[in-house]
């Protein structure tokens, strides 16, 4: 049984958490040579899933769907790309996504500099607070509805309808809770310029040659089509989409304000 954080610690957590990540990787190297190929690991085929590998052809270097080659051409498709194109591919969908974690940053820095931001919070504990009042007497107008029936001041008819009237505003309500309550969670949790997604990223603002240290450290896997197309899978995919929103929100905020 290994107990985390007792020993001695000679390599830092992200040091140790990035040799994990090269140690999972397909570790197949070329003959002859000790160095990984660049993509070992990171190519799959969009249609079967399976590894898309290397090959070579003189000087001319490309990869393919392994189902395609080991397995049988009609179980998939050849899913071909050459290195240079595949190459350029990746490196500017990287360079795009370091330009757009550079814009994150800086609209962030201005956001949580602005104090127009502890207004926001205000105005929404404020609707937050109504919202829940006017819930709360529209859940009581309901409940009593059924009394008034019983005591015939209206008719079953009439129960009926305010009865769905006032389910139909509740409803309404609670869905609006529902965001202006995620929308203040949002603006709590906040985000800065050092977030660890936007600081992977912006390390590498001068990046002009691919290597596999930077893709292990910020592609999870990439995609390869018949058509020759790619698509790559970013990590912190999920922290990008939070910070996007977070810079909807307030941006959208203060457009309104202004």
């Amino acid at each position: 049984m290994r107990v985390p954080d007792t020993h001695e610690a000679i390599i830092t957590h992200e040091t140790f958490d990035r040799v994990q990540e090269l140690l999972k990787r397909d570790t197949r190297t070329a003959p002859k040579k000790r160095e990984l190929h660049l993509f070992s690991g990171f190519l799959r085929c969009a249609d079967c899933g399976k590894a898309v590998t290397r090959s070579q052809s003189g000087k001319n270097v490309y990869y393919s769907c392994s189902t395609y080659k080991k397995r049988s051409r009609t179980a998939c498709t050849m899913h071909s790309i050459k290195h240079n194109r595949l190459e350029a591919a990746v490196l500017f969908a990287i360079q795009y996504q370091v330009s757009t974690a550079v814009s994150y940053s800086e609209i962030v820095a201005h956001i949580n500099a602005a104090p127009l931001k502890k207004s926001q919070s205000h105005r929404l504990n404020d609707q937050i607070a109504a919202k829940e009042k006017e819930l709360t007497k529209i859940t009581r107008y309901k409940q009593s509805l059924y009394q008034d029936w019983k005591d015939r001041e209206i008719t079953q008819q009439e129960y009926r309808e305010m009865k769905a009237d006032y389910e139909r505003q509740a409803a309404g309500l609670s869905d609006l809770l529902a965001r202006l309550t995620a929308e203040r969670k949002e603006l709590s949790n906040g985000v800065d310029q050092q977030h660890p997604a936007l600081v992977a990223f912006a390390k590498y603002q001068n990046i002009e040659k691919l290597t596999r240290e930077i893709l292990i450290e910020l592609v999870d896997h990439i995609k390869v089509y018949e058509n020759g197309n790619i698509s790559v899978h970013f990590k912190f995919a999920d922290e990008f989409r939070r910070i996007a929103e977070y810079i909807e929100i307030n941006t959208t905020d203060t457009a309104e304000a202004g």
